[in-house]
């Protein structure tokens, strides 16, 4: 009997284990209603859409006081055009204020096939922006993903 060896997977060469997502956990602030937070939230979401190609999935869930966004990249590089528009001067930079002033971040994990580079550009993004929250990175060890080419 023959056994066929496969190699295991490469996040730097396997387009699935590139694959970066990023998830938000967010408090509802105080007086926010059902229906700002449904314009917001699907304003944030549209201009996402319309203006950075290598995001995937972009999606927010609420459960009581907590709202959670998934955000889903190509690759790392897509979730550093993210935090670009989000910086100041950023395309997206007020629209982030008007997030902030609904929802209080309280951890943003990042899971995939992301590098020091995505690490480095989102610490240096959360100084600029002073983010007072944790972000934690969970890199990518196997997995499969429909959604890539």
């Amino acid at each position: 009997r023959k056994w066929l060896r496969i190699s295991k997977p490469n996040a730097k060469t396997d387009a699935a284990l590139t694959e970066v997502t990023v998830v938000v956990t967010m408090e509802l602030m105080a007086g926010v209603t059902p229906d700002g937070l449904a314009s917001f939230t699907e304003t944030y979401a549209d201009f996402v859409k319309k203006t950075e190609p290598a995001t995937l999935g972009w999606s927010y869930h609420k459960s009581g006081e907590k709202v959670v966004l998934i955000e889903r990249y190509r690759n790392e590089d897509g979730n550093i055009i993210t935090a670009q528009n989000i910086s100041p001067g950023g395309k997206c930079y007020e629209l982030l204020q008007e997030k902030l002033g609904m929802l209080k971040v309280t951890a943003v994990d990042v899971y995939g096939g992301f590098t020091e580079k995505l690490k480095g550009f989102n610490a240096k993004a959360a100084e600029e922006l002073d983010f007072g929250f944790p972000f934690n990175y969970y890199p990518s060890i196997s997995g499969y993903s429909r959604n890539v080419d």
